[in-house]
């Protein structure tokens, strides 16, 4: 009975073992290493995006991610019930962990809604009237 016991301890161990994934020294590097990410607001294609440093030590999981940027995007109509989803800007991608956002690269954050397709952050202001074409209005007193 104890030769069983020992040979079940010894199978746990290994099973842990196998299931601890080996993280290389470079790797670690590279996941203490803050990530500068910009934010974006679904729809809103005015809004130049929020810049964030994603840091282990800030964000242990997702949810942690999601509730800060609800505090720190502005509060419009595009997000009444806060950041519940991440998408990537050229393809509409759903980001699922913090591990796939990466440094320097630019993410909109979305409610329950999907992805709307627009240039985010690009957007060029208008001009305030259409009409205007060069013609002299025959209200203008400026002579």
């Amino acid at each position: 009975m104890t030769a069983t016991m020992s040979r079940n301890r010894v199978y746990n161990l290994l099973s842990m073992s196998q299931a601890h994934k080996d993280v290389t020294d470079e790797r670690y590097r590279d996941l203490r290493r803050p990530r500068k990410v910009r934010f974006f607001v679904n729809g809103d294609r005015y809004f130049k995006g929020k810049k964030l440093y994603i840091t282990p030590h800030r964000y242990f999981n997702f949810n942690d991610l999601l509730n800060d940027l609800t505090g720190k995007l502005p509060n419009n109509l595009n997000l009444p019930y806060g950041v519940r989803q991440i998408f990537t800007p050229s393809g509409g991608r759903r980001v699922t962990d913090i591990e796939d956002l990466s440094d320097g690269s630019s993410y909109v954050c979305a409610g329950f809604e999907g992805y709307k397709q627009i240039r985010y952050g690009k957007a060029e202001l208008e001009p305030w009237s259409l009409g205007d074409n060069g013609k002299k209005s025959k209200y203008d007193y400026t002579e």
